[in-house]
């Protein structure tokens, strides 16, 4: 499995049981995160019981708690390489505009053949970039408006 995506967002129910979910999985891990055992699940239906790692059992939670919000979710490992159009959906743009970044060395990727393919890691540090990089936009366009006077702060 090389990735999970749960494309559409949740019925009602599902959300109602994501809700329920996420409220007992919090306390359970507030509980056992400061012990020294691995936690085991168990699995209702089959009586079969898990190891499972305390950080994936805090990933799970942050799974239900976005499920229960309606939001679709998806995990993409950190070493999957994404092929320019799968990272222009990833970045909410055209394939042309990731080849323009990647030519200009905004982005790495390596070649396959003739393809590009870009890590996964790469894409996300990009637009953490992105996003701290219009941040800043904003905040200098914030003062600006002070400076001109068209925007007080109280």
């Amino acid at each position: 499995m090389s990735s999970l995506q749960l494309n559409t967002p949740p019925t009602r129910q599902e959300r109602q049981i994501a809700q329920e979910g996420f409220q007992k999985l919090i306390e359970i891990i507030d509980e056992v995160n400061h012990a020294e055992n691995v936690p085991e699940i168990s699995i209702m239906e089959t009586g079969e019981q898990i190891k499972i790692p305390i950080k994936v059992l805090k990933m799970l939670a942050e799974i239900l708690k976005n499920y229960r919000d309606g939001n679709a979710v998806s995990i993409v490992p950190v070493g999957t390489a994404f092929t320019t159009q799968m990272a222009a959906e990833f970045l909410n743009c055209s394939r042309p505009h990731v080849t323009k970044l990647i030519d200009q060395g905004k982005i790495k990727a390596e070649l396959v053949g003739r393809h590009r393919r870009i890590q996964f890691k790469d894409l996300v540090e990009y637009k953490k970039g992105m996003i701290k990089e219009r941040k800043a936009a904003l905040v200098a366009l914030m003062k600006d408006s002070e400076d001109l006077g068209l925007y007080e702060t109280d």
